[in-house]
């Protein structure tokens, strides 16, 4: 009797704020010992390029799974079945184009993306190209992050107060900001690592205990799961996100070539990769990846499925109509009243290092090219001493942090639907277009890279900000105004193709001079080999 009660009082005090705080004080630890390790730049931006493939597959992973993509599969596949199922298809088919670019990217011995176009042109432009394609890219994402860990976080803590979110994004942004300044690459990759393995074990188990639910009976569950639908001949047909008209059909197609080419080349991920050991062992992470991605988006399908079937579409719609709250709602569900609720707590636990260790990696390459790009090689052509460029590298990271913070908060209510598009859509149709021209085309030129990075900027600028996600619908940032006139929310269908045409166009107008052509060279035989 007396064990039940120190046993029961032991469960009552692993609450989800206890192990938050608990995660808070280890990742903190982890951070400042790892970061400690070396005070080099190269030591800070890519752990002194030291990380072997399991590790660095495992990085991969949590860089690839930010908060958003741990939380929004499974409402969406509960509530609109078959087109989030094919959506998170393109997810897992996202890390195969990795795998083509990964090796390449590791041999040029560049690691932000400014560094990396350098490689084929000479002269600042690149460098500068690069830091603002990765501002655009990783500061929408990192207020995005924020904002939603913000909510979630108060949503789990049970706070009802309106200023209760932004106070939770500023302590959660704060702290980011202190592990990514303090960790650098190493405490970031052990943090993510940690993170990846966590979120892995948190989900099989509940696949698990779902699938007990019904007796390992999938049919069952998947019939179940089509009864709040409209039953299996509704869910399981494509239009269940966006409907069967030609620009839902349209729309569909355009999200899932943003997920499958964008997710791949954001700034975090390049500068991943330039922290393998060599080209093979990233190549091989990224294949590593693959695999592990796969498992996973498979498992969220499935727990999607078990959602809908235990909880019920009723229910997720009623306590959050996008569905983001669906992952603790069937976790509270497959606790069957228990005492201690740990499948709740533990759930609890792996969205908090998701939150933490996402916007850590988005906020330290955003700094790297500040620091490296801006500061080292274009302010001061190179002449920086490395201890200078590594405290430099640090302030950056807080400055971006806080810049940050501060936008989350300013921007707390307004649709993040707008920020979230335009930076997959850059990702997609500009990163993408100027990194597979640099690595494989020998005609491309310096004309060439400066039309793919500002024209197609230009273009997603102007069909994001004329589409439905700024104004004329109730998810818009201005839903009182309405002045769009492109029909998409997701842009990357038509931006995609004028990306690679504006490169194309541009290289063909001015062909490469001799020094271009000897420089491309190099590079591709670098690239190719590894040798220098």
């Amino acid at each position: 009797m007396n064990g039940d009660r120190v046993l029961a009082a032991g469960a009552g005090l692993l609450t989800p704020l206890t192990l938050f705080l608990i995660v808070v004080c280890l990742c903190f630890l982890l951070c400042l010992v790892s970061g400690m390790a070396g005070e080099t730049a190269s030591d800070y931006y890519v752990a002194e390029r030291s990380l072997p493939a399991v590790r660095s597959a495992l990085a991969l992973c949590g860089d690839y799974i930010p908060v958003t993509a741990l939380l929004s599969p499974i409402g969406t596949v509960a509530l609109s079945g078959y087109d989030s199922m094919v959506l998170a298809a393109g997810a897992c088919a996202a890390l195969i184009v990795l795998v083509v670019l990964a090796e390449p990217l590791r041999n040029t011995g560049r690691f932000t993306l400014g560094s990396i176009l350098e490689t084929r042109t000479a002269g600042a432009a690149p460098r500068i190209a690069g830091t603002v394609l990765t501002l655009v890219v990783c500061v929408p994402l990192v207020v995005v992050q924020l904002t939603v860990a913000g909510n979630v976080i108060t949503y789990l803590l049970g706070l009802k107060a309106p200023a209760a979110a932004r106070v939770c994004t500023v302590l959660i942004g704060l702290l980011i900001v202190s592990f990514a300044a303090f960790g650098g690459m190493r405490g970031t990759s052990m943090i993510q690592a940690g993170k990846a393995l966590l979120v892995f074990g948190v989900v099989l188990v509940l696949t698990v205990v779902a699938g007990r639910r019904f007796d390992g009976d999938f049919g069952t569950m998947t019939r179940e799961a089509a009864l709040g639908v409209g039953g299996a001949e509704v869910f399981h047909s494509p239009g269940g996100l966006f409907g069967t008209t030609a620009t839902g059909t349209l729309e569909l197609l355009s999200l899932g070539l943003t997920v499958l080419l964008g997710s791949a080349v954001v700034p975090p991920v390049l500068l991943r990769i330039g922290a393998a050991r060599s080209g093979r062992t990233a190549r091989r992470a990224a294949g590593h990846a693959v695999v592990m991605i796969t498992s996973f988006y498979t498992a969220l399908v499935f727990l999607g499925l078990a959602a809908a079937a235990v909880v019920g579409t009723g229910a997720i719609v009623g306590d959050d109509p996008q569905g983001n709250t669906t992952l603790f709602l069937l976790a509270r569900a497959l606790d069957e009243g228990a005492a201690d609720g740990m499948l709740f707590t533990t759930t609890a636990c792996a969205v908090f290092v998701t939150a933490l260790a996402s916007v850590a990696g988005l906020t330290l390459a955003t700094a790297a090219a500040l620091s490296h790009d801006i500061y080292a090689h274009t302010l001061r052509r190179g002449a920086v001493p490395d201890r200078r460029e590594t405290v430099v590298a640090r302030w950056a990271t807080v400055a971006v942090g806080s810049a940050s913070v501060f936008l989350a908060v300013l921007l707390h209510g307004w649709s993040m639907v707008f920020l979230a598009s335009f930076s997959a859509a850059v990702a997609a149709s500009v990163i993408l277009p100027a990194l597979v021209y640099t690595l494989f085309w020998k005609g491309f030129t310096r004309r060439g890279m400066l039309w793919t990075l500002y024209g197609s900027l230009a273009c997603c600028l102007v069909l994001q900000f004329f589409s439905p996600t700024v104004s004329g619908q109730s998810y818009s940032l201005l839903p009182g105004h309405d002045f769009h006139w492109f029909p998409l929310q997701s842009i990357a269908l038509f931006t995609v193709p004028a990306g690679f045409l504006l490169g194309w166009i541009g290289s063909r107008l001015a062909p490469p001079t001799p020094a271009e052509l000897t420089q491309g060279t190099a590079a591709r035989i670098r690239m190719l080999t590894g040798i220098g």
